[in-house]
């Protein structure tokens, strides 16, 4: 798993370079609707992701051109800029989001801020961090392989701290644990959008309650900021694999409870709903959710 985190990190600071300088004006066009829109930069990235990891040997599945046959065994989840809109927009508020699934069970999850240079990582059973992403310092920064440098080595990375496994300190530049401490709905703010809100009927009192509502436009930066304690809780309706496989393992590893809106168990090869947050705001948000 170390060598494919490595892997993992490699394509997507090499998709990280190719969105932040595609070298030629975007070409938009759009899908579902005006504002489900995609780049010929969507496509480059994924294209480039799908064939670095390509001699790991396992299934790809991506947002905009590769579909799985089968999910069995494990396979790589791809949204190679998750927030299109916000990148053509705004310029930033997108991410990339990598993880490796097996039968529904994310092992690996990368999610990968470039504009404002972070980083998140999450092994499962071993933890979730934040660091830097490193791809704006000498385009090699934070990318040495498995079997390279050390940690503690005069390469520009520290060696590993408290709570951080030494391929992580010496993959993740600045790398700390990302742990969820447990509060209440009316301490944190609610990440949801307009569809949830007409959706969930008792949703925009709950916000209310809360201290306020915040919209990203990207789940997988919606999630980390979930999993990194500045977001109470996460509401979504409807959501993909490629938008919520990563993000949702780092949650998990970082102590958030991840469900579907109604409590149940989510899969994350299944598109659907997603609640999220610390245990206490969670189970506040899904026993209000379904009030009468």
């Amino acid at each position: 798993m170390d060598e494919l985190l490595a892997q993992g990190l490699q394509a997507v600071r090499a998709g990280a370079r190719v969105a932040l300088d595609p070298g030629e004006s975007l070409r938009i066009g759009t899908k579902r609707n005006r504002n489900d829109v995609v780049t010929q930069v969507d496509r480059e990235v994924e294209a480039l992701v799908a064939e670095m990891l390509a001699p790991t040997g396992y299934a790809f599945v991506g947002e905009e051109a590769h579909a799985a046959r089968s999910w069995d065994g494990r396979v790589w989840v791809l949204d190679p800029i998750d927030g299109t809109l916000n990148y053509v927009a705004v310029h930033r508020g997108w991410a990339i989001s990598l993880a490796l699934v097996e039968d529904g069970r994310p092992l690996l999850g990368i999610v990968a801020d470039p504009v404002d240079d972070r980083l998140y990582v999450a092994l499962a059973g071993r933890g979730a961090w934040e660091g830097r992403l490193g791809v704006r310092d000498d385009g090699a920064a934070g990318c040495p392989s498995v079997a390279g440098s050390k940690a503690g080595d005069d390469d520009g990375v520290a060696g590993p701290g408290a709570g951080v496994p030494e391929v992580v300190a010496r993959l993740v530049p600045g790398a700390r644990p990302l742990v969820v401490e447990d509060g209440e709905l009316a301490d944190g703010v609610v990440i949801a959008h307009l569809h949830a809100l007409a959706a969930l009927r008792h949703l925009p009192e709950i916000i209310e309650s809360s201290r306020g509502l915040r919209v990203y436009g990207a789940a997988a930066l919606e999630l980390a900021e979930v999993a990194a304690g500045r977001a109470g809780c996460l509401v979504h309706t409807r959501l993909q694999p490629w938008d919520v496989a990563a993000g949702v393992l780092l949650c998990q590893e970082a102590g958030a409870v991840v469900t579907r809106v109604d409590g149940t168990h989510l899969d994350v090869r299944e598109a659907g709903s997603v609640l999220a947050g610390p245990a206490s705001t969670h189970a506040t948000m899904a026993r209000r959710l379904v009030e009468g």
